[in-house]
């Protein structure tokens, strides 16, 4: 995946690298909630130091803040999704720029909503 700068987000080009949060029907009324595009390495401001993701810490923080169970899919085309069960586009969306700080609004992607 790409480097992400807090000032001029992924690989420098500004907002061009999006976070995708979607909603996938199962069966019913049974839906998961995927987080696609989320960077692997974030460069703190102040120092510029790049440090990794840790996607388990962010997926245990969704998973206590929603009450939800959830898993990581690591692909080679996609990266790392984060995948959780039910209809949380709107909360993850907050959750995700509030909490972790690593992505900003003008990155994230709602689909269908």
């Amino acid at each position: 995946m790409s480097d992400f700068d807090v000032t001029v987000g992924f690989d420098g080009k500004g907002a061009s690298g999006k976070v995708h949060i979607r909603m996938q029907q199962r069966n019913g009324r049974k839906s998961w909630t995927t987080i696609q595009g989320f960077p692997e390495t974030a460069r703190l401001p102040k120092s510029g130091r790049v440090l990794q993701v840790d996607f388990e810490k962010v997926l245990r923080g969704l998973k206590k803040s929603f009450k939800t169970n959830g898993t990581l899919i690591r692909d080679e085309e996609h990266g790392t999704i984060i995948q959780l069960q039910g209809d949380i586009r709107k909360e993850v969306a907050e959750f995700l720029v509030q909490a972790t700080g690593i992505v900003t609004r003008d990155q994230l992607m709602i689909h269908g909503s």
